[in-house]
């Protein structure tokens, strides 16, 4: 009997069976998957690891729309506290509103990302479930209160109807809340072009509030008295929206030693009397000591009253301001002239006449000296998408040759092509406008009726003063004489009406800044008095978000039309094109394979 175990291996036998060899080769799958897939997951976790520590994104988009500015990431970065931001852009919008809704989520996620969680967020419908009127209009008025400005979207599908929203936010900070509105207001702009100018202002507009929530008192700014300036009821308006963010208080010159170096910003608000060399100097102090000054200046005594009392003519004069030679030795020269522009407003004048002499009724015509100004620098973050402005009586102003002392100058706005300026003495006649204009009278050009001036500036009393001046000068508080300025900011328009708002005294009603009555339209000259305000007063950069550029890419509308139903054709075919062909090519590879 012959032991199995000595029982000869048939080796062809065993290499035909499959049975005995699959298990082998399974095992070694197995082993193989199991492998590859701990390797993956390692690298999956190490990825994950090394990014918790290592932040990085990529903006893919060609104007870098989600890269934030610096200035930008270091603010959140330096958020010792949540930002709590609930933004009212919840709801049934239009696909526009929809597009401001998803930008401003985007731009949120990146504030969070770079804050390290500190921002938190909520889209709300602020009037959703509440029908009762009365309710309602509670929440319009306090949301209105809180600085978030109502806009009314009128919806025409299957019926006619209105709905005010409040495309804005409120942002929250240790107990400190501001608001943040969102979509801006811009005149003879498309609604296409407002919503992306809106978006990429989002950056600065977020960034902005949550800097200003950061501090702990609020900075003061000082309107300026002393020389005829406009009064408080003429600039309420303006007055009102920087005391969200700004301590607002009126400094009579003449009273005060020197400006108070508390006061981040003085705005000389349309001087009518002359400037005594005392209170130059206070004014020329306060900026070598690193005062920031708007200056709103206008040379020729101008009045709409005076067209009424005189027969609708006046001579226009010159005020005797006495600041040109300290305004030239910052870098610029207000121009004793008035400007005419073919882009201008509308004033109200009588037509007919009835038997008893009474006028039958007003008719507008074009008034040249009301400049709309359109004409803006886009590169300056004072005038990036910033609408137009309505100018009243205003003059020109030069820039001066300061290469020796480093000054930049930059020409903010213009006047439009077809324009001209009139030099002192100005006949101004209202029955002008029964004339039609000659374009040839108005073809000078472009005029520069506001520059922004910085650098070192020197000193108008500059190896003026003597010993004794200088000495009694040491002994006041909080005052150092000084012939040059740090860098220092600073903006001349010349224009003092630019800030000035409608009073009606018989009322007691004041007109938003820049709502002209005639023509019922808004101007963004309060716009412009903000961003001045914010520029001179931003040092730490978070105003260079505002040059962000984001463009408008629109498709062809009449090509649209033209090849919609090929394009739909293609959308529809092309994917089942594709199926079918992917089905066909699989099922020829597996007959190669395995047929």
């Amino acid at each position: 009997m012959v032991n199995s175990l000595q029982q000869p291996i048939n080796l062809p036998t065993i290499a035909n069976n499959k049975n005995f060899i699959l298990p082998t080769m399974t095992a070694r799958k197995k082993t193989q998957s199991l492998l590859q897939f701990g390797i993956l997951a390692a690298i999956f976790l190490l990825v994950n690891a090394l990014a918790a520590y290592f932040y990085y994104r990529i903006d893919l988009t060609k104007e870098k729309r989600f890269t934030l500015t610096p200035a930008t990431k270091q603010m959140l970065q330096n958020l010792d506290d949540v930002v709590y931001v609930k933004v009212f852009l919840q709801g049934e919008f239009p696909a526009g509103f929809k597009r401001l809704r998803n930008a401003t989520l985007d731009m949120l996620k990146e504030f969070r990302a770079y804050s390290g969680n500190r921002v938190e967020y909520e889209f709300v419908d602020p009037f959703e479930g509440i029908a009762d009127p009365k309710q309602r209009e509670d929440i319009f008025n306090q949301l209105s209160e809180k600085g978030l400005e109502p806009r009314r979207l009128v919806e025409n599908k299957d019926e006619y109807s209105e709905k005010i929203i409040f495309p804005g936010a409120l942002l929250s900070y240790k107990g400190r809340e501001l608001p943040a509105n969102l979509l801006l207001q811009q005149l003879n702009t498309g609604a296409e072009e407002t919503l992306n100018n809106s978006i990429a202002l989002l950056e600065y507009n977020l960034a902005n509030t949550m800097q200003k929530l950061q501090r702990n008192t609020k900075p003061s700014i000082a309107f300026l008295e002393g020389h005829g300036e406009l009064p408080i009821d003429e600039v309420r308006d303006v007055m009102v929206s920087l005391s969200t963010y700004y301590q607002i208080q009126r400094l009579d010159i003449t009273k005060n030693l020197y400006i108070p170096n508390k006061f981040w910003t003085v705005i000389v608000a349309r001087p009518t009397k002359k400037f005594e060399e005392v209170n130059k100097f206070k004014l020329d102090q306060y900026i070598m000591n690193g005062g920031k000054v708007l200056w709103l200046v206008e040379n020729m005594a101008t009045d709409m009253d005076s067209l009424q009392s005189n027969n609708g003519s006046f001579l226009a004069l010159d005020y005797g301001l006495n600041l040109e030679d300290q305004l030239f030795k910052y870098g610029a020269r207000v121009n004793f002239d008035l400007v005419q522009d073919l882009q201008c407003s509308k004033i109200p004048l009588a037509v007919g006449r009835d038997a008893f002499g009474n006028a039958k009724q007003m008719e507008l015509f074009p008034w040249s000296y009301f400049p709309v100004i359109t004409e803006t620098n886009s590169n300056h973050p004072v005038t990036k998408n910033l609408s137009a402005v309505l100018m009243q009586f205003a003059g020109t102003v030069d820039t001066i040759d300061t290469r020796k002392s480093n000054i930049t100058k930059t020409i903010l706005l213009t006047t439009s092509p077809y324009s001209r300026a009139n030099s002192a003495p100005i006949r101004v006649d209202v029955n002008d406008v029964r004339t039609k204009p000659n374009p040839k009278d108005f073809a000078a050009g472009n005029k520069p009726v506001a520059v922004a001036l910085e650098g070192k500036f020197p000193s108008l009393f500059k190896n003026r003063l003597d010993p004794a001046t200088l000495k009694m000068i040491d002994t006041l508080p909080d005052v150092s004489y000084r012939e040059e300025s740090d860098y220092n900011k600073m903006v001349v328009i010349a224009d003092g009406d630019i800030i000035r708002n409608d009073y009606d005294a018989l009322r007691g009603q004041t007109s938003p800044l820049g709502y002209y009555k005639y023509t019922g339209e808004t101007f963004a000259n309060k716009d412009l008095v903000l961003n001045a305000i914010e520029w001179l007063n931003d040092d730490n950069g978070i105003i260079a978000a505002r040059n962000k550029d984001i463009k408008l890419r629109l498709l062809d509308k009449p090509r649209v039309a033209e090849t919609k139903l090929q394009w739909q054709l293609l959308n529809i075919l092309l994917p089942l094109a594709l199926v079918l062909l992917f089905g066909l090519g699989y099922n020829f590879w597996r007959k190669r394979r395995y047929g």
